[in-house]
């Protein structure tokens, strides 16, 4: 269980929450949002007791019981599955104890608890988690330090994940992933019992993974029940009813302020303003809503539009004499709108360099169209931003004649304004960096934007923007991404990159959803059947015994978790019914016309508390078939 109470966290000399009490349920999963520097990642550090807090008080599990993402694993010396292991508590101290036995007694308890964990069962499951993540089973005996920095990412999640925790904190636990792999992650999230906390900035990854966001808004944090998309809506209805009442306010304070003017000092009615007086005090003041300006930018009208803007031919692309595509064949038209998809290091980004002309064709050849301007972002660029150079100065680059001011306010469309214009770039975080990256290439005009990841380091309100500046922009739009908002909002057509090939993907965003994770399941059961073709082979005899105690040791496994199957389905048949049988007479429209209103407020409470107990047993029984399956 997670609980704050009257809890205020500060930086420095400003408050970023007071009096902030809320609970976490057990199994609860929770978005945490908010602005950028509102303070996220310092509740996350203040629950764990690396933050100290101003005031109140944080009850959360024991540090053992919290599964969170180590940092600084640059230099860890170890070979990455045996790092993901030592993620697993109770491993760790079976096998310490069992290493410092200095007895028979001792050694057999360290050796009764290593059974009863079942650490068999545990490095299976770190296998999955690795292979959930991308990596190969060549990759998981890699040394930790010798993976790059995304990669070591992906490796501290997986650590994370491997804790059997009560409470689990993720910070941005999507930016470093591929689309695959953020579906498998929101897959394995739904399975887990421990109450997470989820800092992202992902919105269709917070709708799809949590019940629950708190909001850190108005200096405390507010609870809102649902996903994104419902919070949201509800944020919408509570500050419209927030200007509302400071309204109201208005208008009742100015009566009494008016009365109390004319009648104060007149002695006949001295005693009621004296009242009024008193009531404008006791008046509760609401502020006033202070509409928050959208940012929103633009893509300029590309100046030329050409029909044909590429074409492949045959091209086969790669580095020295590793290849990665082959026989690639497309076309990129005006106006189109195409999304990029496949797994990391299929090829996405080899393909976009070719396309970009960052990397050569080993075979084939790329056709470009007369007067094509391509305007291109990769996580690459922001390294080779000039530290030293102020924004004003990289677009006097590609302006040299043009006016200061006119340049100023091209920069003020991206947030870039005052102080900020001529400050070095270096200090700059990396959304800031990823901002003016697009301010330069929109500086050009393009008619082809080109995009790998682009929201990487953007909070939400920098994406949405994004969003909508790539919707409407007049030209045509190439985008890897593993943020789906992102891609169904400006995408049209989908280009799956897998195997060294490059087709066209017949399907939406979630027939690739269901293709990632029957992929990953058959590829495990590859694996699994691998292995056992390994297996040293032995005589028939023994072959039968040890088929025999095999069966028997699985049927042991499974039984337990068989009869919590059979008790789940037994709860959520009934369940399922009365949930079909409410949604029928929700969708009737005389049941709100004709029937009593108490009764559709009781019908839509009990659908709201069914709905969620079906959809925690549902989660359950899948866990629970998933796990029966993967007994070995």
């Amino acid at each position: 269980m997670l609980r704050l109470q009257d809890v205020s966290l500060m930086r420095g000399v400003r408050v970023l929450y007071s009096h902030a009490t809320l609970l976490a349920n057990p199994g609860e999963r929770i978005g945490l949002v908010g602005e950028n520097g509102c303070g996220k990642s310092s509740l996350l550090g203040a629950i764990l007791g690396e933050v100290p807090i101003e005031a109140g008080d944080i009850t959360a599990p024991a540090p053992e019981n919290i599964g969170h993402v180590a940092q600084d694993i640059d230099t860890v010396d170890e070979v990455a599955i045996d790092w993901v292991l030592s993620g697993h508590a109770p491993l760790v101290a079976a096998k310490k104890a069992l290493a410092e036995a200095h007895d028979d007694m001792s050694a057999a308890q360290a050796h009764a608890t290593l059974a009863e964990l079942n650490e068999g069962a545990i490095v299976a499951q770190a296998k999955i988690i690795l292979h959930g993540l991308g990596f190969t089973e060549e990759m998981t005996g890699h040394r930790v330090k010798d993976f790059s920095g995304g990669w070591r990412n992906r490796l501290a999640l997986a650590r994370a994940l491997m804790c059997p925790a009560e409470l689990l904190l993720l910070d941005e636990p999507t930016n470093h992933l591929d689309l695959d792999s953020v579906i498998w992650l929101e897959a394995w999230l739904k399975r887990q019992h421990a109450t997470t906390l989820i800092i992202s900035h992902d919105r269709e990854f917070l709708d799809r993974c949590v019940g629950t966001i708190w909001s850190i808004e108005d200096a405390t944090i507010r609870r809102y029940s649902g996903n994104y998309s419902a919070f949201e809506a509800l944020r919408i209805e509570r500050l419209r009813a927030q200007d509302a009442a400071a309204k109201a306010y208005e208008r009742e304070s100015a009566h009494l302020q008016s009365y109390i003017d004319r009648f104060r000092y007149k002695a006949s009615k001295a005693r009621q303003a004296q009242s009024r007086i008193k009531m404008l005090e006791r008046l509760k003041a609401v502020e006033p809503v202070r509409a928050t300006r959208e940012w929103r930018f633009e893509f300029l009208k590309p100046e030329r539009l050409p029909e044909h803007l590429v074409e492949a031919q045959e091209v086969s692309l790669g580095y020295t004499d590793k290849l990665i595509l082959r026989d690639v064949k497309f076309s990129i038209r005006a106006g189109e709108r195409i999304g990029v998809l496949g797994v990391n290091g299929a090829g996405k980004s080899t393909l976009i360099k070719g396309i970009c002309q960052e990397l050569m064709p080993m075979k084939g050849e790329f056709r470009f169209g007369q007067g094509l301007q391509i305007g291109y972002f990769a996580q690459h660029q922001l390294e080779q931003l000039r530290e030293d150079e102020t924004p004003l100065q990289h677009l006097r680059h590609k302006a040299p004649e043009e006016r200061e001011q006119v340049l100023r306010d091209f920069l003020g469309r991206f947030r870039f304004s005052g102080d900020m214009v001529n400050a070095p770039v270096k200090p700059f975080s990396g959304g800031e960096k990823a901002r003016l990256a697009l301010a330069l290439l929109a500086w050009d005009k393009p008619n082809l934007i080109v995009l790998d990841e682009p929201t990487n380091h953007l909070d939400m309100q920098t994406r949405e923007a994004l969003t909508m500046a790539l919707s409407s922009f007049e030209g045509s739009v190439l985008l890897v991404s593993h943020d789906r908002h992102l891609l169904a909002a400006t995408t049209e057509r989908l280009m799956l990159v897998h195997e060294g090939k490059v087709s066209e993907f017949d399907g939406d965003l979630d027939d690739y959803a269901k293709l990632v994770l029957e992929s990953r399941k058959a590829s495990l059961a590859a694996e699994k059947v691998k292995n056992e073709a390994a297996a040293p082979s032995v005589n028939k005899k023994e072959a039968r015994q040890q088929a025999a105690l095999e069966r028997q040791r699985i049927a042991n496994l499974k039984k337990p978790l068989q009869k919590e199957l059979a008790q789940v389905e037994k709860e959520l048949n009934p369940l399922s019914d009365e949930l079909k049988a409410l949604d029928a007479k929700l969708a009737d429209s005389e049941f709100y016309t004709q029937g009593d209103q108490d009764e559709v407020a009781d019908a839509l409470k009990r659908r709201g508390e069914i709905s969620a107990k079906v959809e925690e047993l549902e989660a359950r029984w899948l866990e629970l078939s998933e796990a029966i399956e993967a007994v070995v």
